[in-house]
C-alpha cells in the first residue's frame, strides 16, 4: 500500500515543515500566524493548480478536487485579520518536480495531509488568538467532512497506484514530489525552529 510508504519516507521533510511552521507553540501570535497565512497562500496559490492539472480529469473526478481547493479559505482568513498578501511562489520551483500524474498525487498527498492535521491546530490558535469564528478557516478545513474526504482521497490514491503498469516507479515519483513538496514550507535558509511539545502531526 502506498500511504504507509508515503508517511514512512517522508518523515524526515515532515518533521521539519512541521517544525518551522510551529503553530502549536503556546506563544503563538498574531503576526506569527499572519505570517504563516501569507506564506500558505503564497505555496498554495501556486501548488493547487500545477496539482490539479498534473492530477488530469479522472483524478480531479475521483478527488472532487475544487471542492478541497484552499486558496479560497486562505484568501477569507486574510480578510478577517488583515493581513496584505504577498506574490504566488515562483512557478518555477513547483514545475521543477510536478512533472506528471505520479508527482501530481504526491503533491495532493501533502495537501491532504495538511488538511487532515490542521484540525486541531484550528482549536489551538482560535483559543490562543481568540478568533472564534473568523480567522481559521484555511486549519478548519473540510470541517465534518475531513476525516472522509482523507479516506476518500487513500482510496483514490490507492486504486490509481493498482492501474499503473509499473506501480512501483510510481510509487517513486509519487514520493519524490512528496518530499519535495514538503520541502517547499520551509525556505532554503530558513534557521532551525524550537518546536513545542508535540500533540499531534500537522502535516501527514
Amino acid at each position: 500500500m502506498i500511504l504507509p510508504h508515503l508517511k514512512s519516507s517522508t518523515r524526515e521533510q515532515h518533521e521539519r515543515a512541521e517544525a518551522h511552521l510551529n503553530l502549536m507553540d503556546p506563544a503563538l501570535d498574531r503576526q506569527r500566524y499572519g505570517d504563516v497565512l501569507r506564506d500558505m497562500r503564497s505555496l498554495y496559490g501556486a501548488l493547487e493548480p500545477r496539482v490539479g492539472a498534473g492530477l488530469g480529469r479522472a483524478g480531479r473526478a475521483a478527488l472532487d478536487w475544487p471542492a478541497r481547493l484552499k486558496v479560497p479559505l486562505l484568501d477569507r482568513d486574510m480578510r478577517d485579520l488583515n493581513v496584505t498578501p504577498a506574490a504566488d511562489l515562483d512557478a518555477g520551483a513547483v514545475e521543477a518536480f510536478l512533472r506528471d500524474e505520479a508527482h501530481a498525487w504526491g503533491a495532493a498527498y501533502v495537501l491532504e495531509g495538511a488538511t487532515l492535521g490542521g484540525q486541531l491546530i484550528r482549536r489551538h490558535v482560535a483559543a490562543r488568538l481568540g478568533l472564534e469564528g473568523a480567522g481559521t478557516a484555511f486549519h478548519g478545513g473540510y470541517g465534518p467532512l475531513t476525516g472522509p474526504r482523507w479516506r476518500v482521497f487513500g482510496e483514490a490514491l490507492e486504486a490509481r497506484v493498482a492501474r499503473d503498469p509499473d506501480r512501483a516507479a510510481f510509487t517513486e515519483r509519487a514520493t519524490d514530489a512528496a518530499r519535495r513538496t514538503f520541502g517547499l514550507f520551509v525556505p532554503p535558509a530558513a534557521p532551525a525552529v524550537r518546536q513545542a511539545p508535540p500533540v499531534t502531526r500537522s502535516l501527514t
